[in-house]
């Protein structure tokens, strides 16, 4: 995969497209669309202060609740799929 340009957790059950609920990769902070990518795109620690939308001022442990309920995915974007190159749901 190339040009990758965001990842992201959503809050969806598979087949549904929801909201993001926590970001992965921004290029506004890591810098522009990557080249290839064959591996790990980033690797860190995610905390309640990075919880967005619906997990707003929320903690990890309801992250952690809604991909053990089988409603979270992740989703990659790319400078070709702007809404999603890959998606994968979190189990």
């Amino acid at each position: 995969m190339s040009g990758v340009t965001g990842a992201h957790i959503h809050n969806g059950k598979q087949g549904e497209n929801g909201p993001v609920v926590a970001g992965l990769f921004n290029p506004s902070m890591s810098g522009p669309a990557t080249g290839a990518i064959n591996g790990q795109l980033k690797a860190a620690t995610l905390t309640s202060s990075d919880l967005t939308g619906p997990l707003a001022g929320k903690q990890i442990t309801d992250l952690v609740d809604m991909i053990r309920s089988g409603g979270a995915y992740v989703n990659v974007d790319t400078t070709q799929n702007n809404n999603g190159e890959v998606r994968g749901q979190i189990s």
